[in-house]
This record gives structure tokens, sequence and C-alpha cells, in this order.
């Protein structure tokens, strides 16, 4: 099994000794599945960021003056 890697900015092919092939893609699939994880905590991070923002335009925003002619009950 051969198995390629980028390092420094360029393609290394590192040949894996039969002894250790199970163990390497067992950590090749728990390193797919982090990159995986972590694109998608990016996504819901964003998505935070974006609902906070709104929360602080909102929070921003002018209240309308209160209508004196209305009674309170009204309001």
């Amino acid at each position: 099994m051969v198995l390629s890697a980028s390092e420094k900015g360029k393609t290394r092919l590192r040949a894996i000794p039969c002894g250790f092939i199970a163990e390497v893609q067992t950590k090749m699939r728990c390193y797919q599945e982090l990159r995986r994880v972590r694109v998608r905590l990016i996504e819901v991070y964003k998505k935070i960021v974006q609902v906070m923002d709104e929360m602080e335009a909102m929070r921003m925003e002018e209240l309308p003056s209160p209508d004196k002619k209305r009674s309170p009950r009204e309001g």
C-alpha cells in the first residue's frame, strides 16, 4: 500500500509496510472524519456569528415612540 501526503507543498508517496496497513487505514478514516467534522464546525460557527450579528442589529434598532392616544391596555 502507498500513501500520498502533502509535505511543504509537495506530494510525497510513502510505502506502508504490510504489518501497518490496518493501523494506517484506521488512522486515515479517523483523519478523514476529522476533516469532515471540521468543515461542519466551521459552517455552524459562521451561522452562529450571522445570527449574533442579526441580534445585535435588532438590538440597535430604534423603538417606535409610544403613541399618546393609545391606552396602556392596547399596547
